[in-house]
């Protein structure tokens, strides 16, 4: 997330999400290792409660970007996938 410092928004969304990493783990300590899984998938959403692709370092890898994208492209070249019954 190096790269968020040199813009001033993104700077401060930084700060905003290590703030309310910073609460939730003096509030718990063990908050990381109890945390549930994420219904979406994304590391962020699991651990900080919201989703922020425009700042996430690992959006590379992300799975809630990638079944967009996904989604995306079928719509695009006319896909329709039928699931047998």
């Amino acid at each position: 997330m190096s790269w968020g410092i040199e813009n001033e928004k993104k700077r401060k969304d930084i700060l905003d999400l290590m703030d309310i990493g910073v609460r939730k783990t003096m509030a718990n300590p063990n908050y990381v290792n109890e945390v549930p899984k994420s219904t979406t998938g994304c590391w962020m959403d699991q651990i900080y409660g919201l989703m922020r692709c425009d700042i996430c370092d690992l959006n590379d890898q992300c799975p809630v970007r990638q079944e967009n994208e996904w989604q995306e492209y079928l719509k695009e070249n006319n896909i329709v996938i039928e699931k047998k019954s």
